[in-house]
């Protein structure tokens, strides 16, 4: 049985709780996946005792973000391990990689805490990702299935055109510095928040957001991870100089907003 609260996303009371549920193997920890007809959700309280983080903290921390807003629910079901049912907060896949981002790994003193969140700050969202993936069945839709996707496709197109409308002056804010492909470069968006492009850059793979990839001359280059690229933040870009092709990191608007945003966090903290 869920918990109302009109912020969150509620899984559908049904008998036994309405969940398929599964279980993965995250580097020697259990990740238990619950299944709905809206998706799928992990235990946050599992999550951070693999980490060993501050449920209470973090469930605060992820409660304050707009990101969060539809994407979280309570629920009592009994996982793989316990020996009864109990109350559980649960994160929609959708907002574990935003999560992970802004667990500040550096503030961790211990070495072997550290290193297991920052492990799977790269490693866990993809991870689940490929989990549940392997676990959707394959079939054939119906000409109904298909008409009503069609429909909906449609509904969210024109719901996407007004939206846009609506958001059109906040994404205008960032117009000046964005090229003619509509994006923007690490070096300039360092000069907005007033630092180098190494210093950002590193912060940006200790954030998990960002990963360091061996360049042909040895050095390292720092790239946005494939979950971010995928999700529409950041974009890469082959470019050549002097005969020698590499790769160069952009963000989109959403990108520079959601870097301009964790970084005014870490700020006020």
């Amino acid at each position: 049985m869920s918990i109302p609260n009109s912020s969150l996303l509620q899984p559908p009371d049904k008998p036994g709780g309405g969940f398929d549920i599964g279980t993965f193997m995250f580097h020697g920890d259990p990740v238990t996946v619950l299944t709905d007809t809206r998706g799928n959700w992990a235990v946050l309280g599992q999550l951070c005792a693999n980490l060993t983080l501050d449920t209470n903290g973090q469930r605060q921390m992820i409660e304050r973000n707009a990101w969060s807003t539809g994407r979280t629910c309570v629920t009592h079901v009994r996982i793989p391990g316990d020996d009864r049912v109990r109350a559980h907060f649960l994160v929609h896949e959708r907002i574990v990689m935003m999560w992970l981002a802004n667990v500040t790994a550096s503030r961790i003193t211990d070495e072997s805490k550290r290193s297991k969140i920052e492990l799977a700050q790269v490693e866990l969202a993809d991870a689940l990702y490929q989990y549940v993936n392997a676990r959707r069945p394959v079939r054939e839709p119906s000409k109904l299935e298909l008409a009503r996707d069609l429909v909906e496709a449609l509904e969210a197109r024109e719901a996407l055109e007004q939206a846009n409308k609506v958001l059109a002056p906040k994404a205008g804010k960032w117009d000046a510095f964005m090229n003619a492909d509509g994006l923007i470069g690490m070096t300039e968006i360092a000069d907005i928040l007033g630092t180098n492009v190494r210093t950002l850059t590193g912060w940006l793979v200790d954030r998990g957001i960002f990963r360091k990839q061996m360049s042909t001359h040895g050095g390292n280059r720092n790239l946005p991870r494939t979950t971010f690229q995928n999700s529409g933040h950041f974009a890469v870009k082959v470019e050549k100089s002097r005969g020698t092709k590499y790769p160069v990191a952009y963000a989109t608007s959403e990108g520079i907003d959601m870097i301009v945003d964790l970084w005014s966090q870490q700020n006020a903290a």
